[in-house]
């Protein structure tokens, strides 16, 4: 094992995921990899093919087997375009200017790395005698690791490791190593990087990776780890940090106690519904109009994510939501004025992808889950929602799984479906808790107010009576107000009675015996 803890690598590859790869210049990065090795490809027959032929080869070799910025300059001399360039100028300008080599030498040097790089790509067991030859020439100086591995790894990616400044610092790190950039270690770090790779493979393999080979998708992750988020190793590396536990911000203490305390519900009751979220791991609230699903689903997601480093996110179903905004789908982006279409995670793949690297509970609450169309919706998800300990590929490519972690919360509106209209498969996996009008959260919410609220419970009583349907019955949340007083007849007028309109279409009488001209009078206000 190269590598003892892998937790701090864990976290910083979850946070590279999250933040990069989709980027425009993410996208751009990972396209790169087989555009350059494909140009390489044909860099190198075609350089061959001139060396065979007896011509000079120093221009092309200059030019084309060493990686250059992406320049308009350089591509308008057609040379060899690369994510990580050592060569941001003229080569020729560089190393003269620095006393690295005279006008004179090109020829020579041109030649030697031609014949390096040949014999390296027809005999890669020979790596360290064809490094040790390379650098005991004259004109081989100032040619190290950053400038002759890249051509290598575009010819033959399974032997030669990618390595660049970024790279070298992060296996440094990771596998307590120090390598420099001369070329003669290069053997040795090619081997240290790969088992390292190998190692943190499974590590890397999360939900939402994009299709790269481990090393690329290793090398896009150094150049991020370095590049973007300009990790401080020195500062680590002092402070023997070995855990990223130690940099968590946990979440404030939020029991069952103070929600009971906070909004009147039987302690003993939210413990029940609590052990529900956690054996099933997903459970709906449902109930009518009014009846606090989505303030419960948040408060018990508090209280599920408390004291630990989890967290919750709401989002809202409709009826135009989609299988592609919810675990994946191919996305047109403008990138150069071009349009691409990258295959990019939906909503609950990126939630997953940050629960990941999170210890504790982490709860997704998707608000009004009945109006969108479900099993469309969900796709692949049904069965993982029954089988969470499985790992199964989506119809879009990658692999993905549910971590253990995550809790879903849905809420349900009964008066837009009712439970019974839900697809019976659906409604097995999901445990389904029902919250009726408790007038003992409107009687607390207004015992400072001054608000009569036991009148306005007689006639929402009577009123609920006269529906005679829970499934449609008016909720408390509709005056939980601190100016009830004043708002009364404005929520009265203007949610009330469209609401019982619409419900009572083939009965107005009903309606206006609950109007709020006939109703007012059995108000203390």
């Amino acid at each position: 094992m190269l590598i003892n803890d892998k937790s701090e690598f864990t976290q910083l590859f979850g946070e590279f995921i999250n933040s990069y790869p989709y980027t425009p210049n993410g996208i751009s990065h990972i396209k790169s990899y087989t555009e350059q090795r494909q140009q390489a490809c044909r860099n190198f027959e075609i350089i061959r093919t001139a060396a065979d032929r007896g011509d000079n080869i120093t221009e092309l070799v200059l030019l084309k087997l060493l990686p250059h910025s992406n320049t308009i300059n350089n591509r308008q001399r057609g040379a060899w375009i690369h994510i990580a360039p050592p060569v941001t100028k003229d080569i020729k300008e560089l190393f003269e200017g620095a006393n690295l080599a005279k006008s004179d030498d090109w020829n020579q040097i041109a030649s030697a790395i031609f014949n390096f790089v040949r014999s390296c790509n027809a005999k890669p067991k020979e790596l360290l005698n064809y490094c040790m030859l390379f650098a005991q020439l004259h004109c081989s100086k100032g040619f190290q690791m950053d400038m002759l591995t890249p051509i290598l790894n575009a010819l033959q990616p399974n032997k030669f490791l990618l390595i660049n400044n970024t790279s070298q610092k992060v296996i440094n790190y990771f596998a307590n190593t120090n390598y420099e950039n001369k070329l003669t270690d290069y053997p040795k770090l090619n081997d240290t990087g790969r088992n390292l790779i190998q190692e943190l493979a499974q590590d890397m393999h999360q939900v939402g990776v994009p299709a790269l080979r481990d090393d690329d998708l290793f090398d896009m992750f150094c150049h991020w780890l370095i590049a973007i988020k300009k990790y401080d190793f020195q500062y680590r590396h002092q402070q023997n940090i070995t855990k990223v536990d130690t940099n968590i911000k946990y979440n404030p203490k939020y029991t069952l106690f103070d929600i009971s305390k906070e909004i009147g519900f039987e302690e003993t009751k939210l413990e029940f519904w609590t052990h529900a979220i956690n054996r099933k791991k997903q459970a709906i609230f449902y109930g009518s109009p009014g009846t606090g699903k989505s303030f419960m689903a948040e408060k018990l997601a508090q209280h599920l994510t408390s004291e630990g480093d989890g967290f919750y996110e709401l989002v809202q179903f409709h009826p135009a939501y989609t299988y592609e905004d919810f675990i994946q789908g191919i996305r047109p982006q403008s990138e150069d004025g071009k349009l691409t279409y990258p295959l990019v995670p939906g909503r609950f793949l990126e939630f997953c992808k940050k629960a990941e690297i999170c210890q504790d509970t982490c709860v997704l609450i998707i608000d009004e889950i009945n109006r969108a169309n479900l099993p469309q919706v969900f796709g692949e998800l049904m069965y993982l929602l029954e089988y969470r300990d499985q790992e199964i590929p989506l119809a879009g490519g990658n692999r993905f799984r549910i971590p253990e972690n995550v809790r879903i919360i849905g809420t349900m509106n009964t008066a837009d479906r009712s439970i019974a209209q839900i697809d019976h498969a659906l409604r097995r996996r999901f445990a389904f808790i029902e919250l009726r009008p408790n007038y003992d959260v409107l009687i607390k919410y207004h015992f400072n107010t001054g608000f009569a609220v036991m009148d306005l419970i007689d006639v929402l009583k009577r009123l609920n009576h006269a529906i005679d349907d829970k499934n449609y019955e008016i909720g408390i949340s509709f005056f939980l107000t601190s100016n009830l007083r004043e708002d009364i007849e404005n929520i009265w007028r203007m949610e009330i009675e469209p609401y019982l309109e619409e419900y009572f279409f083939n009965n107005l009488g009903k309606v206006d015996e609950f109007r709020w001209d006939n109703i007012k009078e059995y108000l203390t206000i």
